[in-house]
């Protein structure tokens, strides 16, 4: 990831005052009345000193709260760490890893200097103008998103990249380590190709979870196909933002975890489980009822926590191999050249695209 990016560079202060307070007015007391005493400092002057004393103790109280503050908004989270570890998992030693990510911090900065293609800023800042969580954080996320375009010209910017970008800055804090987070789930979920948008793209991922659904779903699947719910309409919402856009923030780290894991298989696990939650909508409404549930986003009432621990039977490295079966250019798949013999589950995948 070093060697891409080197290849495309060569307090607020507290005004905090007690508020004014009438002075307490002092009744003469006849001579004749006075007890002869020490004398003692001038009322007035004593409620000064109290006062001044005060907003000088709150000043400070105020002063040393915002420096906690930022300093627990700059303290980046551990498990944002691990999710960035696992690119070097094994690979360097500790050492060099801190190295590395001086170096990686480095190298978003020098990025972030370099302009983005025309139309680019104008389209990420109208973007994020709707986007949750990024309310908040609007300058940081769009330093993201302009870094990134450039970083990857050949992609550039895509409308869902806001909500990845926007979930990963309100989880790291920092602006270079939600950059190369981003950038390790795009590589590592293999999916810079849907970005490019091309039709043909969208189909092979379609397909393979029109597989997974018949699968594991056969009754889903069954009402999907009998009600023309063509899977193409609602995926590319789903993976466009990784399903960010429609997972709760709360839930969200325990999601990316899984992401960060075990890459698309997760991708597709989530999905089958949503439509699996969605089993009797999908048995008793129409088409178009069903394409406004997928897509709808209201999914904050659903059992988030159960939905992200159930797991499915997909063995990530077969599914790494149907991804890497499909032509885009011929928009079909093909099977592997240079195995022997295909998985059980490559095998019926042909079969069912063979019968589909």
């Amino acid at each position: 990831m070093l060697h891409v990016a080197n290849s495309i560079i060569k307090n607020a202060k507290n005004d905090f005052t007690v508020k004014d307070c009438d002075v307490p007015t002092i009744n003469k007391i006849p001579a004749s009345k006075r007890i002869q005493t020490k004398p003692k400092e001038n009322a007035l002057s004593e409620y000064n000193v109290i006062t001044r004393c005060v907003t000088e103790q709150r000043k400070s109280s105020v002063t040393e709260t915002s420096i906690n503050e930022q300093k627990e908004q700059k303290r980046i989270p551990s498990y944002c760490m691990k999710w960035l570890n696992y690119k070097y998992h094994k690979k360097v030693s500790l050492r060099n890893q801190k190295q590395e990510f001086v170096q990686l911090e480095q190298q978003f900065y020098k990025i972030l200097q370099l302009q983005p293609e025309k139309g680019v800023v104008q389209q990420i800042e109208r973007d994020l103008s709707r986007t949750i969580k990024a309310e908040n954080h609007f300058k940081e996320i769009r330093n993201i998103l302009i870094a990134f375009s450039v970083y990857d010209p050949n992609i550039g910017y895509v409308q869902g990249m806001n909500y990845i970008a926007s979930i990963l800055f309100n989880h790291a804090k920092q602006e270079w380590i939600a950059f190369w987070l981003f950038v390790n789930l795009i590589e590592q979920m293999e999916i810079r190709d849907i970005f490019q948008l091309s039709l043909n793209t969208i189909n092979k991922y379609s397909k393979i979870l029109d597989f997974l659904v018949s699968r594991f779903l056969p009754k889903a699947y069954q009402n999907l196909c009998l009600k023309q719910v063509n899977t193409e309409l609602y995926i590319q919402q789903w993976i466009l933002s990784l399903l960010l856009q429609f997972i709760p923030f709360e839930y969200t780290q325990m999601y990316l975890d899984g992401l960060f894991k075990q890459g698309i298989s997760y991708f597709y696990m989530i999905a089958l489980t949503i439509i699996k939650v969605f089993d009797k909508p999908i048995q008793e409404e129409d088409q178009i009822e069903i394409l406004i549930l997928l897509t709808s986003k209201q999914y904050s009432q659903l059992k988030w926590p159960s939905i992200l621990a159930l797991q499915w039977e997909i063995n990530p490295g077969e599914l790494r191999v149907l991804l890497d079966c499909f032509d885009s250019d011929t928009n079909t798949f093909h099977k592997p050249k240079f195995q022997t013999h295909c998985s059980q589950l490559t095998t019926n995948f042909f079969q069912f695209i063979k019968c589909s």
